[in-house]
């Protein structure tokens, strides 16, 4: 049977050809992360300090790119060849041999392109955590960060000098929306990106930076959620702060 010039077999063949062909690119765009997770994450951070191994963050700029790959390739050649930097790394990290990568040459080069880029650290930020799993002690942090009681790491004013959640009766400005039921409108995601653009009036020193770190994100967003009108009391209770009033 053909529809529109075309067998219902080739329709298929094309279908098939299209969604495998989407699949490798999507495969392949996110193989050096895929890489990174599977094979460096066990005895590597990037950012967050040394592990088993050294912190990647800024690694291809403190080693030649071709010392990376050849590293990356066989740590243990390196070291058996007496190479200067390979054996301080060896005696420093107590002479725990890093396994060999036997993969193609362009997989490793595209594995510090990664590292070079950044990526581990975007692919991180990408992967906001949610509201929903924030501790009584975070709730409570956000509500601390609303009212101004703790200030924000940037400098930024407080959500109250422009903001007021009305559930909760808090008295607070009238230049910007009252933000009671801001978490069920915008939910994590858009919640975090409305609370990275920083308020006016701005703070000193604010301009050139986020308006928030992830964990002050984090903190009022879960306040907000719990700050919800709609927000079951009970559950409000369990995670230590008085319940928001109901919607009238």
């Amino acid at each position: 049977m053909k529809i529109r010039g075309i067998s219902s077999g080739a329709r298929a063949l094309l279908g098939f050809v299209f969604v495998v062909g989407s699949a490798g690119a999507a495969s392949a765009q996110s193989e050096p992360a895929a890489l990174f997770n599977a094979r460096c994450s066990s005895c590597h951070t990037f950012g967050k300090g040394d592990k088993v191994g050294p912190d990647l963050k800024g690694v291809a700029t403190r080693r030649p790119r071709t010392w990376l790959l050849s590293w990356i390739r066989s740590s243990g050649k390196m070291v058996k060849a007496a190479d200067p930097t390979a054996a301080v790394l060896y005696q420093k990290y107590r002479r725990q041999r890093m396994p060999d990568f036997e993969l193609p040459a362009e997989r490793i080069a595209a594995l510090v392109d990664y590292l070079a880029a950044g990526g581990p650290e975007t692919d991180a930020e990408r992967q906001l955590r949610a509201a929903s799993t924030a501790t009584p002690e975070e709730v409570r942090l956000g509500q601390q960060l609303f009212e101004g009681r703790i200030a924000l790491a940037s400098g930024a004013v407080a959500c109250v000098s422009c903001h007021t959640v009305s559930s909760r009766g808090a008295l607070g400005g009238s230049l910007g929306p009252d933000l009671a039921g801001a978490f069920a409108k915008y939910r994590d995601r858009g919640l975090h990106q409305y609370l990275q653009r920083v308020c006016f009036p701005r703070g000193p020193g604010v301009n050139e930076r986020k308006a928030l770190t992830e964990s002050e994100s984090l903190a009022l967003r879960a306040f907000l959620r719990i700050s919800d009108p709609g927000k079951r009391v009970p559950a409000a209770r369990a995670e230590g702060i008085p319940a928001a009033r109901p919607a009238r």
